[in-house]
């Protein structure tokens, strides 16, 4: 009947569609595209049951010179082994759920609903009795009706958990075993991250990281113009606050040691360079060069060490041995600007922030509480790279926005009454 329907509308072009007819036109191919599934999972499994290598037994897919039935599915749709394979998997699934078959086979539900279901039912189906079962099929095809494959799968392995909770149990250990995190080789300036975690690592991990990425950031000066939101992607959020997390950890005077010391990233520059801000400089264990600028950077962020070189290569000192403002610094800061990023309307707090020199050590800045500032690490990029400016008044931060000639008002950030203690 859909198949009727659509081929009553051929040929058409959507455009020339009102909003009501667009959204009947794109149902009735939807049901269409049900019947073309139904009818390919029903020849997929005749084909199957014809070609049953049971000893003796007349298989079709010989007949046809292959030897498996997805061979032959392969051949004669000319589609991939993989969805050949795949289809002949779902045909045997199906035939273990009746109340799913039946309905993926006259059109009620698309053939992705119908894996769902099939996918977590047929391992939770062995050892439970068939009538509960069968009642959880027709809860879920009923949902398929009506709802996305996606919302169908959810509800599935919610359904299926329920039926044998030591599957479950079985689940979560393999998942366990399975688990890995890697960081892959520096190519292009980046490096890949793959991995497999437990959902409750998962779980962890996605929750701080949300709460990196999300922190209000409601920048406002009045009267005067308006700084610009954070433009940064979800997925750079979450990079930059994976890099935060452990920059944090490395601060910490309570982590674990490596060698006698705390974790530390070596960034390589020459005295030369430094000084221009521009060429190359090179991190500890990367075989490729990143910029000055980065090496610059990082003076003033934890858990990176800054090794200078003269221009023949001989060593000339470790940057951060001076550079970096102690705890008892960090302290003080808080003290004075209160327990944020100092940035107006930041709300990062100053323990995931990085000291930052308003007056660079290379311009002859002291590691001082009256030259240091906690920024968070997005607004640190946006004070190294503009268009974020920081001034010290009689000891205390001042800060102002300035992008494409437009510039805001020098505006005071301090908000503790309480008096910095002593560094």
């Amino acid at each position: 009947m859909a198949l009727t329907q659509l081929a009553a509308l051929l040929p058409v072009d959507p455009c020339t569609l009102t909003d009501q007819q667009v959204v009947d036109f794109l149902g009735r191919v939807s049901a269409a595209r049900r019947q073309i599934e139904a009818l390919e999972l029903a020849g997929a499994a005749e084909l199957n049951r014809r070609s049953d290598p049971a000893p003796g037994g007349d298989s079709l897919a010989k007949r046809l010179g292959h030897k498996t039935a997805a061979q032959a599915v392969e051949a004669m749709t000319g589609t991939s082994g993989k969805s050949a394979r795949r289809l002949v998997a779902d045909v045997e699934d199906l035939a273990k759920l009746p109340i799913v078959e039946a309905a993926v086979l006259d059109g009620r539900i698309g053939r992705e609903s119908a894996e769902a279901i099939a996918g977590e039912l047929t391992k939770a189906a062995e050892g439970v009795a068939p009538s509960e079962v069968a009642a959880v099929e027709a809860e879920l095809v009923e949902l398929a009706a009506a709802a996305p494959a996606d919302r169908v799968r959810e509800e599935a392995h919610k359904r299926a958990a329920h039926l044998t909770p030591d599957l479950v149990e079985q689940r979560a250990a393999a998942a366990h075993e399975k688990r890995y995190f890697w960081i892959g080789k520096e190519e292009g300036g980046l490096a890949r991250v793959s991995g497999l975690l437990p959902v409750e690592h998962a779980a962890t991990i996605r929750t701080v990281l949300d709460g990196y990425a999300s922190p209000k950031r409601k920048v406002t000066f009045e009267p005067g113009p308006q700084a610009p939101v954070d433009p940064r992607t979800i997925g750079q959020k979450y990079a930059d606050g994976l890099r935060d997390v452990f920059a944090a950890h490395a601060r910490d005077a309570d982590t674990l040691e490596v060698g006698g010391d705390h974790p530390m990233v070596w960034v390589t520059t020459t005295e030369a360079e430094l000084a221009a801000g521009t060429g190359l400089a090179f991190i500890a264990g990367s075989s490729e060069p990143t910029s000055v600028s980065v090496a610059r950077k990082v003076a003033c962020s934890g858990g990176l060490q800054e090794v200078v070189l003269t221009e023949a290569g001989a060593f000339l000192r470790l940057g951060r041995t001076k550079r970096g403002f102690n705890r008892r610094q960090r302290r003080a800061m808080v003290a004075r600007d209160g327990g944020e990023c100092i940035i107006p309307g930041c709300t990062v707090p100053a323990y995931r922030a990085e000291a930052h020199h308003v007056v660079s050590w290379l311009e002859g800045g002291p590691t001082d509480v009256d030259n240091g500032v906690l920024l968070c690490p997005f607004h640190h990029d946006q004070v190294e790279s503009g268009p974020w400016q920081i001034r010290m008044v009689d000891g205390r931060p001042q800060v102002r926005w300035s992008y494409g000639g437009t510039v805001a008002d020098w505006q005071a950030v301090t908000t503790s009454t309480q008096a910095p203690v002593s560094p």
